[in-house]
């Protein structure tokens, strides 16, 4: 299907990232009502102004903005075209539909549990998980060079310059970035009773701003942070610079294999580990790959992301057993809306001997 979307901002650039969003559909063009971005291109595609729709044969169009009913009458009263107009959300609902539709029948206490939430909720990619505590925030403050900063229980935990804060009236905070991490989360990384000890050797493989880490470095002996992007690099040497001694910051990718860009485990690491923590956007399984004498020499808890890809699940479950770990999985479910694949997954597989 031939499909327009109208907006090039936050919803727009969601709908483009969100492939199962748009799994068959081809997008023709992108309309924004600013004269100052007519003719250029938004994700490859170009941007027109509203009076180019007549020109264009399209099937439907997508009102990606929270304007929806001034663009409609717009549409429809000052441009005079007839057209299926939805929007962002309508697309939402009917992704959560196709998901009730496909389970429904599946006889499974945690899968109704997300089907019976998502029946009167709307789309939530941690399925049924809703965190009472999602309305804590963190105020964002500066150091002496500008940069931001929070404070993650009593520790300070840096951002870069261009990171995108919330703002409410003059304070500027970031939501509750443990969301995540509770009880029953799909995505949590430390499930039931374990707890992490003292002088315990840490590896957390997808550091991002550091939150994980930072929580747990009073605990640790020695711990590994890897992280390939180079804004969070610098931040997290900000972050992590009172705990130098014991902290390893490594840059490269993690895979099965040793390039310019990327390392393994087993070069990375030459000691027994403890703890893995490991949610690297789908690169999970080459990085178990290359890591199979430091697992197999360690009895570490690993928690490990499998939601990033269709059937990584069962891939790294068998890893992680051929290794020598008895695996488990985090609770519910969760939808992964950036992949051609419209299904619910586990969020975490956890190994341990």
């Amino acid at each position: 299907m031939r499909i327009v979307v109208w907006g090039t901002g936050y919803f727009a650039n969601e709908f483009v990232e969100r492939k199962s969003y748009h799994l068959d559909d081809e997008i023709v063009a992108f309309v924004d009502n600013n004269k100052n971005v007519w003719g250029q291109k938004f994700k490859g595609t170009d941007i027109i102004g509203p009076k180019r729709l007549q020109q264009i044969k399209f099937d439907q169009l997508i009102i990606c903005t929270t304007k929806f009913e001034e663009i409609k009458e717009q549409i429809q009263k000052e441009l005079l075209i007839d057209a299926d107009i939805i929007t962002y959300f309508d697309v939402e609902d009917n992704i959560k539909n196709q998901l009730i539709s496909k389970y429904n029948s599946i006889q499974n206490d945690e899968m109704q549990k997300v089907l019976a939430y998502y029946k009167s909720h709307s789309l939530n990619v941690f399925g049924c998980y809703n965190n009472e505590n999602s309305d804590v925030v963190y105020p964002v403050q500066y150091d002496m060079d500008g940069m931001p900063y929070i404070l993650l229980e009593g520790k300070r935990m840096f951002f870069p310059k261009s990171y995108p804060f919330a703002q409410d009236n003059n304070t500027v905070y970031v939501k509750n970035i443990l969301y995540e991490q509770g009880k029953h989360s799909p995505h949590l990384y430390i499930k039931d009773e374990y707890k992490i000890k003292k002088d315990t050797v840490i590896v957390d493989a997808g550091v991002c701003e550091g939150n994980f880490a930072l929580r747990y470095i009073d605990y640790a002996k020695k711990i590994y942070l890897i992280e390939p992007d180079p804004e969070w690099i610098k931040v997290l040497k900000k972050t992590f610079a009172p705990y130098k001694d014991k902290v390893v910051i490594c840059d490269k990718y993690l895979s099965d294999k040793d390039t310019n860009i990327s390392i393994t485990l087993d070069t990375l690491i030459k000691e027994k580990i403890d703890f893995l923590k490991m949610d690297i956007e789908g690169y999970e399984v080459s990085a178990l790959e290359g890591g199979e004498r430091v697992l197999k020499e360690s009895n570490a808890y690993c928690a490990v992301c499998s939601y990033h890809k269709h059937n990584d699940e069962h891939k790294i479950k068998d890893l992680l057993q051929c290794y020598g770990y008895k695996t488990d999985t985090s609770d519910g479910f969760m939808f992964f809306p950036y992949d051609n694949y419209i299904e619910f997954r586990k969020g975490v597989v956890y190994g341990k001997k």
